[in-house]
């Protein structure tokens, strides 16, 4: 049976398929958004503020700032649009950005559709994730930002025994991991994947739920982050919300209830 036709809200403004599955990109009133053969979005941008994150989840995955300080490198894996990329260069200049997508026509589409800058600070590898983290001329990161997701959800590779031991390792002594999970119909799986990152990052993690989604952000350190009944945590949000007009002190909450 032929798989059936997504039905967006907008016009399809460019479509094309490479051996992984279809490439979307669907233009609406405000925005643009990228999809991978379904009606999910994988990157949103606000046509009027290109560098501002859009969806929620891209959002609550810069939480590590509650914790440490901001990023002067960091890697992502898994590149959609190029959204966290695009904001980090945007917002912290002397950050240098490493990006991972394994898919080099999804690479093209962020470069073409979606603004993602040429920023000598930004380096592209067309690679899959596993192949890039066995490399041993990488590192150390402050920031490893996960985003590994294909039409189906999360993606395998993130179910790998090893994968977050790895992660963990090519971080800096003050590195902080943001892993966008999905927490739909697989809850083994994510448990799972629960259970590496407490092994990996010695039970420093905490889990920041996605408002209204079905997605939960994972946030580990590699360094013994402040206690959330420190009362200097509610300032730093109050500040970083002014900063970047981002909900952190609904973020600090909602850590604070579910954690």
């Amino acid at each position: 049976m032929a798989d059936k036709i997504p039905v967006y809200k907008g016009e399809v403004i460019h479509s094309e398929r490479d051996e992984y599955g279809d490439i979307a990109v669907v233009q609406e009133a405000t925005s643009r958004t990228l999809h991978f053969g379904s009606t999910a979005r994988q990157s949103t941008m606000l046509m009027a503020d290109p560098a501002r994150l859009a969806l929620s989840y891209t959002r609550c995955m810069l939480g590590g700032l509650l914790f440490a300080p901001t990023p002067s490198s960091a890697l992502m894996l898994g590149l959609g649009g190029g959204s966290l990329p695009k904001f980090l260069l945007h917002q912290f200049e002397d950050c240098r950005v490493d990006a991972v997508e394994m898919r080099a026509r999804v690479a093209a589409v962020a470069r073409t559709y979606f603004a993602l800058p040429e920023d000598a600070r930004l380096t592209l590898n067309i690679q899959k994730a596993e192949e890039y983290l066995a490399r041993q001329d990488i590192g150390p990161y402050d920031w490893l930002l996960i985003d590994l997701h294909n039409r189906d959800g999360m993606a395998p590779v993130l179910d790998q025994p090893d994968l977050f031991a790895r992660c963990q390792q090519i971080l800096s002594e003050r590195g902080v991991l943001a892993a966008n999970l999905w927490t739909g119909d697989k809850e083994a799986y994510l448990a799972r994947i629960g259970e590496r990152l407490q092994s990996a990052f010695a039970g420093r993690v905490l889990f920041l739920p996605v408002a209204g989604k079905r997605n939960t952000v994972a946030l580990a350190f590699n360094f013994v982050p402040p206690s959330l009944d420190d009362r200097s945590l509610l300032q730093s949000a109050r500040q970083l919300q002014a900063r970047y007009d981002i909900e952190f002190v609904d973020f600090l909450r909602d850590i604070m209830r579910y954690n």
